[in-house]
């Protein structure tokens, strides 16, 4: 396990919907652990396609339109899931404003041993992150994924390491209700 925050994304996190640019309001995190057992996890593009997939089958068990994916948003967020392995933080830049024209933006992260699915179930039963799950402002999302090394926490792993979980950044933009 990847040590606080787990079991699961991190706690309390974010909920950021304003206008873009955004400013991401943050929840103190809990450092990481410096090693944890490996686990087992595909490939972080292909958890990164479960994630969204995943929230995509939320959405349309709620009666929400589906998400379209949006390979810019993609881009900004595993640049910013690069960011997680070791914070304390959740990272403070803005979203990006420049994947559309769009007025609404949200992210959700997580830093998980879990399935993408669980992390997705744990964002589901958590009061502040649920809400970007179902927004129907939100129109198109991009989710982005790191894979953490087992040997140290605070690193994203190494092509081959053994990994102790995934670091993950979905990213929504929409239109303001």
């Amino acid at each position: 396990m990847l040590g606080p925050p787990s079991p699961g994304a991190y706690p309390g996190y974010v909920l950021a919907r304003r206008l873009v640019p955004v400013f991401v309001v943050v929840a103190v995190l809990a450092g990481c652990t410096q090693s944890s057992s490996s686990v087992e996890l595909p490939p972080a593009d292909d958890f990164a396609q479960d994630v969204f997939d995943a929230v995509n089958a939320l959405r349309l068990d709620e009666g929400i339109d589906r998400l379209d994916d949006s390979g810019c948003l993609a881009d900004y967020a595993v640049a910013r899931a690069s960011l997680l392995p070791g914070a304390v933080d959740v990272p403070r830049q803005d979203l990006p404003a420049d994947c559309g024209d769009y007025d609404y933006a949200g992210e959700n992260v997580s830093r998980s041993d879990q399935t993408a699915v669980e992390v997705v179930d744990t964002w589901a039963a958590n009061d502040t992150q649920y809400p970007n799950l179902v927004d129907p402002a939100f129109d198109v999302a991009g989710v982005g994924c790191v894979p953490v090394s087992a040997a140290n926490n605070s690193e994203v792993a190494a092509a081959g390491e053994e990994i102790g979980g995934m670091a993950c950044s979905m990213i929504f933009l929409g239109h303001a209700p």
